[in-house]
């Protein structure tokens, strides 16, 4: 915590210490929300159970198609627009889930969520990259990583308490801290974007017309670290939905498990995020995804084949290891991958992943689930993490060999123009 104090007073620039304070709200606020949302959703329906979860998939559709079509609006008009734009579409969806009632009501204000979330991800990333120098972006994507979990913790409890005290007061809540988060960031955000906004417009109005084949060709080095990506987010899927099925049919105490396993996760992450990160930070990429395929390789199968709780407490662990390790220095990887104007567009296509994942992954994984059993989806995620570690090595390797140096320094192992 003296850590976390020291880099939000001191080292980071003001932009930056916004971003601290607003994870802080808006992931207290937003742990408060998201366990009940589902629930809420469930009652407002009239006891629904399909409803509320074909409205809860619209979003990372939303998120996908959104991102396929203005990936690199922060790289065009600026980074503090898309910032603003992003939380304004936020409050302006949470608030209405107080009112609505219909599933027309829900479906499009979950879909107007997923828009403020997709545009202002990639936009708060290369944000980060723009304004920290590459020896401590990876510091501050952990501090945020930290901050976030610090929230989760005390979220759920309080969101219980006001869940049953009044259910629109949980909403209400997750509005404000947004709010407040906007005018902090519109008082003292600055712009970031490292090409002037003329000769931005003027390089978008010299681009020839779209084309696919280019596009694919000339970003084709994220989208292949996004394509290899592709299990660990679906194992993430798995744990986010067809896990707590799984838990319920082993475990007759699931309900005290899950919440348990929650906790102990966001304290795992807490007590090691900076810590590791630090000191991984002058290990190869290629070495840091071994590490992290690893880890999630053992976390899939333990939590397939689990049935004592010390051994979901030891997946729980190799899970923290994978994230703080591989997750926080990919995030990092991509900055350094990124050419300055096109940081936005990179975060986003990366992103991408996760959408893809959320999409499919939890129908894949029931469908499995429920022909197959738990130890069997459990054992195909270990497999992909596995074939996803593989092609992370092959990833890596050839665009280390592919590409010329861009930079003049290179004091970063993130980077991989090393000529």
């Amino acid at each position: 915590m003296k850590h976390i104090i020291h880099a939000y007073t001191h080292r980071y620039h003001p932009t930056i210490q916004i971003r601290f304070a607003g994870e802080l709200l808006t992931s207290v606020t937003g742990s408060m929300l998201a366990p009940f949302l589902l629930l809420y959703l469930h009652d407002k329906l009239g006891g629904s159970v399909m409803l509320p979860m074909l409205i809860v998939g619209l979003q990372p559709l939303t998120d996908i198609f959104i991102t396929m079509i203005s990936g690199g609006i922060a790289d065009r008009i600026g980074r503090r627009p898309v910032i603003l734009f992003a939380l304004l579409l936020q409050i302006v969806a949470i608030s209405g889930f107080i009112a609505a009632e219909s599933v027309w009501a829900f479906a499009l204000l979950y879909m107007l969520n997923g828009a403020g979330r997709s545009l202002y991800i990639p936009a708060q990333r290369a944000q980060i990259a723009d304004l920290v120098d590459e020896k401590q972006r990876v510091e501050v994507f952990s501090i945020l990583s930290t901050i976030g979990y610090a929230g989760q913790i005390a979220g759920p409890i309080l969101g219980l308490l006001l869940f049953h005290f009044h259910s629109a007061a949980v909403f209400a809540l997750e509005a404000l801290s947004l709010t407040v988060y906007l005018l902090l960031f519109w008082w003292k955000g600055t712009e970031s974007l490292p090409l002037s906004s003329a000769a931005s417009r003027a390089a978008s109005a010299a681009r020839p017309a779209f084309s696919l084949s280019r596009f694919l060709r000339e970003n084709r080095a994220v989208l292949a670290l996004m394509v290899s990506t592709l299990p660990i987010s679906f194992f993430y899927a798995q744990t986010e939905t067809n896990l707590r099925i799984h838990l319920q049919r082993t475990f007759p105490d699931y309900l005290t498990i899950i919440a348990s396993l929650a906790t102990a996760h966001a304290i795992m992450i807490i007590l090691l995020q900076i810590w590791l990160v630090k000191r991984t930070e002058s290990f190869p990429i290629k070495r840091i995804l071994l590490i992290a395929g690893i880890s999630y390789f053992t976390a899939a199968l333990l939590l397939g084949f689990a049935h004592s709780f010390a051994l979901l407490l030891a997946a729980q662990f190799a899970m923290t290891i994978g994230e703080v390790i591989g997750l926080t220095h990919l995030l990092n990887y991509v900055a350094a991958l990124a050419p300055p104007e096109k940081r936005g567009l990179y975060f986003s296509l990366y992103g991408m992943h996760w959408d893809i994942s959320r999409t499919v992954g939890p129908v894949l994984g029931g469908w499995m689930l429920t022909h197959s059993g738990g130890q069997a989806l459990f054992t195909l995620c270990a497999l992909l993490l596995g074939a996803g570690m593989v092609a992370h090595q092959l990833v890596i390797h050839w665009i280390t060999r592919s590409h010329s140096a861009r930079k003049e320094t290179d004091a970063s192992n993130y980077l991989p123009y090393q000529g």
